[in-house]
């Protein structure tokens, strides 16, 4: 019998809608219209990133047809957490990661949550672009930081409930 707290590879919260095909689909057309913006990519040079067809990437883009999910996995994986959130958020789930860093790998998680708490603190300051609130185009701005720093936060949690599971661990951060 597996352990459970060692099976548990996203955090879920109360469920909405059921996922349809379209909403599945407009999920996928909007990673893929990101995707394609914020690197710049043509759906050829996309599609030998993830090492599928044009067409795929046409047909996913426009909506004529479901991804499929291993593509979806290649996504993940070639451009990082939160790469494919719009789909995860129809079932209100985001993944976890499966393997902490190793000890001495430079990955500091500490860091990581404190540069995005500090971009946030810095966009609502009286002198930002929205004075005291936030907008979509600071938070955009500082879009790495923020996976990055709920990356580090998704370890840590990961950590912690395997820990707990496993009676204990090393305790150092």
């Amino acid at each position: 019998m597996q352990d459970k707290s060692k099976a548990r590879y996203c955090m879920a919260t109360a469920r909405e809608k059921p996922v349809t095909t379209e909403r599945y689909r407009a999920a996928v057309e909007r990673i893929i219209a990101a995707l394609r913006k914020a690197h710049g990519l043509s759906d050829r040079q996309l599609a030998a990133r993830l090492d599928c067809s044009p067409g795929t990437i046409r047909n996913a883009r426009t909506g004529a047809t479901s991804l499929d999910p291993a593509v979806l996995m290649r996504i993940e994986q070639a451009f990082g957490p939160g790469a494919i959130d719009p789909l995860l958020a129809m079932a209100q789930v985001r993944c976890l990661p499966v393997h902490r860093p190793k000890a001495g790998s430079g990955e500091n998680p500490t860091l990581a949550i404190v540069e995005a708490l500090h971009g946030i603190v810095e966009m609502q300051s009286a002198r930002s672009e929205g004075g005291r609130r936030i907008t979509d185009h600071e938070l955009r701005h500082i879009l790495p930081e923020l996976r990055a720093g709920r990356a580090a936060l998704d370890v840590l949690i990961a950590r912690a409930g395997q820990e707990a599971g496993a009676g204990g661990g090393s305790g150092e951060t």
